[in-house]
């Protein structure tokens, strides 16, 4: 059972560095699974258990449980979105686990609650059968799961690459106010240039020429195509948190990826390029995210690459899933 046990763990904890997500189910999940991997690689078979106001107090800090009602402990964390997670981390990657014969489940004590009877979590396993997939995996063609690439796999270009560390980077930072001066320097050089190109044109007493009426369509409709697929995404992401990242933040080798802003245990503002996905439960192809419009009222939605019409589904990135859109 020891050997056992740490094979499931280690593999749920190769899943979890994989599958990235922004959601305190991951990271409680997460820590529980490193604590058990590393008491288990040491020989020591005894419980590694966590109640919510340690996992709270290591996750977000000290500050965070000072002045926090025991009650409060219960809405930040239970039981449920705990299992409810591990189900779905389990649903995802059913064919590993059924090779071992074994899944992992959280385990957690009876109590009535009360001070001094707090409520613990520990991780355990048990025997993978055919009756507990049906009741663990419910094939749905509505829902879809989502993962998150990890930043430092994505191909920048050579000039962002220069600013974000790793995919990442920190809002208020040095690299944070350049991006920033390089992003809004350069919409209001281009709106001086395309106002000083325009009022060199039409100089009094000079004729237009229909190259001139050419270079000036042309430098309109550059300046309009760089506001909607550049300008306007950049201005939009404080509010929608997840965009498309515009082409010239990603290398040529790259066919796609999202910029994302979140905050972190610290609460630091940052801003990471990565690439959401998942796989269509209709037909099993790739499900990326593109722009909602025209056919549905949301800024992103995942739409299936082999059916991008038929099969669409919503995006929710706290919780990293989403439903099928009729």
């Amino acid at each position: 059972m020891f050997e056992l046990k740490l094979k499931v763990f280690n593999a749920l904890f190769e899943i979890l560095k994989e599958d990235l997500a922004v959601n305190r189910a991951y990271d409680c999940l997460k820590l529980i699974c490193s604590a058990s991997i590393d008491a288990l690689n040491v020989k020591n078979e005894e419980l590694i258990t966590y109640s919510r106001y340690q996992l709270k107090l290591i996750l977000e800090g000290q500050q965070s449980v000072t002045s926090m009602d025991s009650k409060d402990l219960g809405k930040w964390m239970n039981d449920k979105k705990l299992s409810a997670y591990l189900d779905r981390v389990i649903t995802k990657h059913t064919k590993k686990f059924e090779e071992i014969g074994y899944i992992p489940v959280v385990k957690t004590n009876e109590t009535i609650g009360g001070k001094g009877n707090e409520r613990i979590y520990w991780l355990d396993i048990t025997e993978y059968t055919q009756v507990q997939n049906e009741e663990i995996q419910q094939p749905d063609d509505e829902f879809i799961s989502y993962e998150r690439v990890d930043p430092s796999k994505v191909k920048l270009s050579w000039f962002y690459r220069l600013i974000f560390k790793n995919g990442e980077i920190k809002n208020r930072s040095l690299r944070g106010l350049i991006l920033f001066i390089i992003i809004f320097g350069s919409i209001i050089f281009w709106a001086l240039y395309v106002f000083t190109f325009a009022l060199f044109l039409v100089r009094e007493g000079q004729s237009f020429t229909s190259l001139d009426l050419l270079f000036m369509l042309c430098l309109f409709g550059f300046s309009y195509l760089s506001y909607k697929y550049w300008a306007k995404p950049i201005w939009d992401l404080p509010e929608h948190r997840v965009i498309k990242a515009p082409m010239t933040f990603i290398s040529l080798r790259e066919e796609h990826a999202d910029i994302e802003m979140y905050r972190d245990r610290d609460r630091n503002q940052l801003t990471r390029v990565t690439r959401f996905r998942g796989i269509c439960p209709i037909c099993s192809a790739e499900v990326v995210l593109r722009t909602g419009r025209p056919d549905h009222n949301l800024p992103l939605v995942g739409r299936c690459v082999e059916s991008p019409f038929a099969h669409v589904y919503s995006f929710d990135r706290v919780m990293m899933n989403g439903y099928r859109l009729k």
